[in-house]
């Protein structure tokens, strides 16, 4: 029996002909083809997801950071900034560190980042975002976020008191009983004011929530340092998810500093995203696992319904090994149409996911993909030709390997016993 009978004899079973089987087959069919659709668009959310956070994390932060091993800050920044510009790379001195906040009364943790203001147009990242006011860093000023503009009642203009805790921490001392005292030092600590000139959002809570943006001499002051010092020089390159050739230039030119990439410094949280899609494609894949259990039972029917069909094909010379390949072959039709159904199922899904939430959100009464915790303007999802192809793969080889076991049953029948029981 040659590949074109086996295959043309199993997709005449695979056919449905109104009858048990073939509604058992169709539910099969209807299985894979849930198991895929879903598995597709778990994986596209979780790879859109990645993507989103890996574009707010280059966005609003540099791409590459120096910073000094032996003191807080860099001294003289201006030839480092200059030799990282000739690796074809945009340098900018900042100088940041954690701060109090404070309006009347109420008083908030930040984290004051302080921007050359000449350097500033090549690797700003603010100005952009500005949604009320506008973006100044004069003398005095800063820039902050819509969350603490709402949290401090804070708008274009306001005065903002900054405390430093490291000027805060220099007014008390600790004896040598170990009890806190004042310190009677000869200088009198003054907070530093600013005026808000602008107010951003960069749609990134982690940032929005902690981050004000002032003047580099500003910042000096503020922290003690020395005008024209900075405690790291941010750098943003051209293409960021490849920088190891132009990190291997910056290592061996400043072997005296410390430099770190924005996977490095992220390289946890990347790396659990990874583990959260892995696990949920190892856990999703069971319900493909199940489908495909299904067309075992399926194809067991099959056997049982078609003993005489096969009992007669045995007759007739149809050796074992041809008789596995029509059921094994079923097996692959059922997973193939299950796979090609899931695929567009999945692709309709993705596209019209958020009509699809704001329904689901309307019939149970409840937001299901709040903004105020996701930061997001809608559900993020990516597609990937590779994760695709995968699925496919895996859906269609499980489902074959489905119709191993009923296909042996069959290979296995005797055509005497077959034709006379029947």
């Amino acid at each position: 029996m040659n590949l074109i009978t086996e295959l043309f004899l199993a997709w005449r079973y695979f056919k449905p002909k109104r009858n048990a089987v073939s509604v058992i087959t169709l539910i099969s069919v209807i299985g894979v083809a849930l198991g895929v659709c879903v598995l597709m668009v778990v994986l596209s959310v979780m790879t859109g997801f990645t993507s989103e956070i890996k574009s707010k994390i280059i966005d609003t932060r540099p791409h590459i950071e120096i910073y000094n091993y032996s003191s807080k800050y860099i001294a003289n920044p201006g030839p480092i900034i200059k030799k990282v510009d000739s690796f074809g790379a945009n340098a900018v001195a900042r100088t940041q560190g954690e701060v109090l906040v404070q309006k009347g009364e109420d008083v908030t943790p930040q984290y004051l980042v302080g921007i050359d203001a000449a350097q500033e147009p090549d690797t700003n990242f603010i100005s952009k975002a500005i949604i009320r006011g506008k973006y100044s860093l004069g003398p005095g000023q800063a820039v902050v976020s819509y969350v603490l503009a709402n949290q401090l009642g804070l708008h274009p203009g306001s005065k903002l008191i900054v405390h430093s805790p490291a000027k805060l921490r220099a007014m008390v001392k600790i004896g040598k009983n170990g009890r806190i005292e004042a310190d009677k030092a000869d200088k009198i600590y003054l907070p530093t004011e600013f005026t808000v000139s602008g107010i951003y959002s960069m749609g990134e809570y982690t940032f929005d929530s902690k981050v004000i943006i002032a003047n580099i001499d500003d910042a000096d002051d503020l922290f003690g340092y020395p005008w024209g010092a900075a405690t790291m020089i941010g750098i943003k390159t051209k293409d960021p998810f490849h920088i190891d050739g132009i990190y291997s230039k910056l290592t061996k030119a400043f072997p005296e500093y410390k430099i770190v990439t924005w996977k490095q410094m992220n390289k946890q949280f990347l790396d659990v995203l990874a583990v959260e899609k892995n696990m949920m494609f190892f856990v999703l894949v069971f319900i493909v696992l199940v489908a495909a259990s299904s067309i075992t039972n399926t194809l067991i029917t099959v056997v049982v319904q078609k003993t005489k069909e096969i009992g007669l094909l045995r007759s007739l010379g149809a050796s074992p090994g041809s008789v596995m390949k029509i059921f094994i072959l079923q097996g692959f039709f059922v997973g193939l149409i299950g796979t090609i159904v899931g695929l567009l199922l999945g692709y309709c899904v993705i596209y019209w996911r958020m009509d699809i939430l704001n329904l689901m959100s309307n019939i149970l009464n409840i937001q299901l993909f709040p903004k105020q915790f996701y930061y997001l303007s809608e559900l993020p999802a990516k597609i990937v030709t590779g994760d695709v192809l995968f699925i496919a793969i895996c859906s269609i080889v499980l489902c074959t390997l489905g119709g191993v076991i009923p296909a042996f049953r069959a290979a296995r029948l005797d055509p005497a016993k077959a034709l006379r029981y029947e």
